[in-house]
């Protein structure tokens, strides 16, 4: 007597949970955590101008212009950070550690370029008697940004040293592909910043 064939059981749906990776996930938590803090430093911020008719005396000029620079060297970081995942893939490793170093170059060349800012603003905060919200509203959202722009140098540290020791491949990038994605985040709230910043100014 043949003994009947198992009826072939139904293939498991595939759970998306698993083709996340732990360090993909914490990104997401932090990405969504520091949403939730620069959210909120823009709302108080709109209510803070709404809430003083005086915002900018007389003499005091606008925002300083070296926020366009920093404007494009944010840009030019996450433009090499791009090139950098492209050449990952290619297996160009060279090229690799190229436009990491051109990032980091970038970065550290927009907190200077911040750092500037901040002394312009404070020359012409200098210049007034009287004192007003203005400025200072102007410190915390360009300097709230710059600390995370400091701390992105954490992680491009360790993918940098991993690229430098051969770590990665086209088809071993992930940390690569992360940082990226950090990077375009915060040129992304900066873009944010800058636009909730001279509305307001």
């Amino acid at each position: 007597m043949d003994t009947p064939e198992p009826e072939p059981q139904p293939e498991a749906a595939p759970d998306p949970m698993r083709s996340v990776s732990a360090a993909s996930l914490a990104l997401t938590i932090l990405m969504a955590s520091m949403t939730m803090l620069f959210g909120a430093s823009v709302v108080g911020y709109a209510i803070t101008r709404a809430q003083n008719p005086v915002w900018r005396v007389e003499g005091m000029p606008g925002l300083p212009w070296g926020l366009l620079l920093s404007t494009l060297l944010i840009a030019l970081v996450s433009f090499a950070f791009h090139r950098a995942v492209r050449a990952v893939k290619m297996n160009h490793i060279e090229a690799l550690e190229r436009w990491l170093w051109i990032a980091g170059g970038a970065a550290l060349a927009f907190l200077v370029a911040q750092a500037l800012n901040w002394r312009v603003m404070m020359t012409a905060e200098a210049s007034v008697a009287t004192r007003t919200l203005y400025a200072f509203t102007f410190y915390m959202l360009t300097g709230l940004h710059a600390a995370h722009v400091a701390g992105g140098f954490v992680p491009l540290g360790i993918v940098m040293r991993k690229a430098r020791t051969r770590e990665y491949s086209s088809s071993r990038f992930e940390g690569v592909r992360l940082c990226r994605r950090y990077w375009d985040f915060l040129g992304l709230v900066w873009l944010v910043l800058l636009l909730v910043m001279f509305l307001g100014s």
